[in-house]
């Protein structure tokens, strides 16, 4: 499956949520995957509790964020989650995030092979970040997905 197709399946694309901190951003990231059946509460849990360990490991450009943990840390099944932020939060390491993309998968090959190529062509033009930003509506994000 595509990371679009990922969305739309679990509907799972949020735009201008609120959160008031890193954490907040990161429950509401995964709300849609836990309440599909995708991951387990633990799975944010453990999401969290690393981030307090190790910092941000899943910051992969300013203002984008991909939260993940290992898979057996509560994931049930491959997923995907797209949400953006009203406002950035700050992470521990002191940077603004708020494009967050929840990620949870059920082996590595998945992580690696699938999912991270489909991230980076995405965010490979600059442009899409405010165009990002800018998106009202699940279906702004779907159109800029395609």
């Amino acid at each position: 499956m595509t990371l679009l197709e990922y969305l739309v399946k679990n509907d799972s694309i949020k735009v201008k949520q609120k959160a008031e901190t890193w954490e907040d951003a990161v429950r509401i990231t995964f709300r849609p995957l836990l309440e599909k059946g995708v991951i387990k509460e633990e799975y944010i849990d453990s999401v969290i509790e690393r981030t307090h360990e190790l910092g941000p490991y899943y910051i992969l450009a300013p203002g984008l964020a991909m939260p993940h943990e290992r898979p057996e840390k509560g994931v049930l099944k491959d997923g995907f989650s797209f949400i953006t932020l009203e406002k950035p939060v700050v992470f521990p390491d002191g940077q603004d995030v708020d494009i967050l993309l929840g990620f949870s998968a059920t082996s590595s090959e998945v992580h690696s092979n699938e999912s991270i190529p489909q991230i980076v062509m995405l965010f490979d033009d600059e442009a899409i970040f405010e165009k990002i930003r800018k998106a009202e509506s699940t279906d702004e994000i779907i159109e800029l997905l395609k």
